[in-house]
């Protein structure tokens, strides 16, 4: 089945499937959760999901960062879909939305083991890693072309 990657509406069904795989896939390897107002703080997030068939395989989180920049943020592939171009078609959803919304660029904190899948896709490492949730991260970010 071809893959399908499309919004979802905070707190829907999809959504916490979501939430379910990001937990799975970015959280609870690091012995974490989300709490609830971390995720009640989402409702003004835009949520996309990638699906295979009927089985979620995907997700990723647009947060405002400023008037022209979103932050990407909390991007999850489900084990067995990894390396198969589900984390590219996020990507490319993401970037024609933001781009369609008139933002002029992203920024992301990269796990440093993400870096070179970013750079592939045209991101560019700033400033030096720090930590973050117990592990390396990179500062990442891409201008988006006007028009």
């Amino acid at each position: 089945m071809p893959l399908i990657v499309r919004l979802v509406r905070h707190a829907s069904l999809d959504y916490q499937a979501a939430v379910t795989l990001r937990r799975a896939v970015l959280r609870a390897p690091l012995g974490l959760d989300f709490t609830p107002d971390q995720l009640a703080a989402e409702g003004a997030d835009t949520h996309f999901v990638a699906f295979d068939g009927d089985r979620l395989v995907g997700a990723v989180v647009m947060t405002l960062y400023s008037a022209e920049v979103a932050k990407l943020r909390q991007m999850a592939v489900s084990p067995e879909a990894q390396g198969q171009g589900v984390g590219a078609a996020l990507l490319k959803t993401f970037e024609a939305h933001a781009h369609t919304s008139g933002l002029t660029g992203i920024t992301l904190a990269a796990r440093v083991t993400a870096q070179a899948f970013y750079e592939r896709n045209g991101y560019e490492a700033q400033g030096d890693v720090f930590e973050e949730v117990t592990i390396p991260h990179i500062k990442m970010t891409k201008r988006l072309s006007p028009g």
